[in-house]
């Protein structure tokens, strides 16, 4: 495992700055945005918005760069769909047992798009 040394940056402004440990850059990357969604403040100039571009350094100075290219519009909706999914699985499961296996693949499909939304950036 290596250790990262990351800049975070929200709308090419705001910045945090830190250190990550991680056996890639893309996982590297993951780690951050777990950091940031679990509510972990990088620092006080990174605000509401997730940050969309990471310059990683690793241990031996190789550069990383990543800049998320999803709209926000796209996950804003990602996360409202998920949201929404949600409540529809706890209502079916409350109600009958009779659509266990469309419940088991919306949710199978919503822990999928919560991935997606963590590793493009997005809250889940």
């Amino acid at each position: 495992m290596k250790t990262y040394q990351f800049t975070a940056f929200q709308n090419q402004r705001y910045a945090a700055y830190g250190n990550v440990q991680a056996d890639s850059p893309e996982e590297a990357k993951a780690r951050i945005l777990e950091r940031y969604h679990e509510g972990l403040a990088f620092h006080e100039y990174v605000e509401e918005e997730a940050p969309d571009h990471f310059t990683l350094t690793d241990e031996e100075g190789e550069d990383y760069d990543f800049e998320d290219e999803t709209p926000q519009d796209v996950l804003k909706a990602m996360a409202a769909l998920i949201d929404k999914a949600d409540d529809l699985i706890a209502a079916i499961d409350g109600t009958t047992g009779q659509f266990e296996a469309e419940v088991s693949a919306l949710s199978e499909a919503t822990s999928a798009a919560e991935k997606a939304m963590q590793a493009a950036g997005g809250a889940s």
